[in-house]
């Protein structure tokens, strides 16, 4: 094992031990790397996020640092939660258009979905800042991507209303690849691979793990993104939140011996 990666926020909770352990499920995404201790995401509510961790383990002081993929609330919404649980600072790592409005359109109309925290909320709970762009070296061996070049595939930008320049990913050079997470894959899952290779110096894929953004898309645009993870032949592939049932359905047709089933409570040693 180099690695272990606890999955904190879902959408869905796919463990036999969720009754046992009282897990919740909401909308959003958040994952703990135990080995660097890094918060990546943290769910909508920050409800969820606070129960899982401690179901698991996990004290909100464990984190050194957190990487937030992009503004979205279900996304961030649990960071006030977590930093006001919190006895020590934390660095926290984000695009430089943290602050910057969103909106998406759902079934009932248009709807505000930016961060619900300001700057001075963050400094006053101890949190370091760090605003970037281009890749950030976190740790050896692992980047917070910053901004993700949209050259070697389609966006996956659903029904929000703008392209999303802040969708970020989290790379770690694995001795056996590239692992990369993701919170909504907004960039489009080509160029997030691509990228990753390029930032991290990997000579092929290893995992991904994350929402994939495939909710909604095109049943041909599905097929062909779960034919592009194919060909990188992975070890692990972990589609959640807004990958979507179908798919998720989709991956595990396509990669049926390494796509496996994520949710609140997966704990993955790789």
């Amino acid at each position: 094992m180099y690695m272990k990666l606890a999955i904190l926020v879902d959408n869905y909770l796919t463990q036999l031990s969720s009754l046992r352990l009282r897990l919740l499920g909401e909308w959003g995404f958040s994952a703990y790397v135990y080995d660097w201790r890094i918060l990546y995401d943290t769910g909508l509510s920050g409800t969820a996020l606070l129960n899982n961790m401690k179901a698991l383990g996990i004290s909100p002081d464990d984190p050194d640092v957190l990487v937030i993929s992009h503004r979205h609330i279900d996304h961030t919404g649990g960071v006030k939660a977590l930093l006001s649980a919190r006895s020590r600072p934390l660095t926290v790592v984000a695009h430089e258009n943290l602050f910057a409005k969103a909106y998406a359109k759902d079934e009932m109309g248009e709807v505000e979905i930016g961060v619900d925290f300001t700057r001075d909320f963050l400094e006053s709970r101890g949190a370091r800042l760090v605003l970037i762009r281009e890749p950030y070296k976190i740790a050896e061996g692992v980047w917070a991507s910053g901004e993700i070049p949209r050259r070697w595939g389609p966006s996956h930008t659903g029904a929000v209303s703008d392209i999303v320049p802040d969708d970020m990913a989290l790379y770690i050079r694995h001795p056996k690849g590239l692992v990369a997470l993701t919170g909504c894959g907004h960039a489009g899952v080509e160029n997030i691979v691509e990228y990753g290779l390029q930032v991290t110096g990997a000579d092929r894929l290893y995992a991904i793990i994350g929402g994939l953004h495939f909710m909604g898309l095109p049943e041909a645009r599905v097929r062909e993104a779960a034919g592009y993870l194919k060909s990188k032949g992975p070890g692990l592939v972990v589609g959640t939140h807004c990958t979507g049932v179908a798919g998720i359905a989709a991956l595990q047709a396509a990669l049926p011996d390494v796509a496996k089933a994520g949710g609140a409570g997966a704990v993955f040693e790789i």
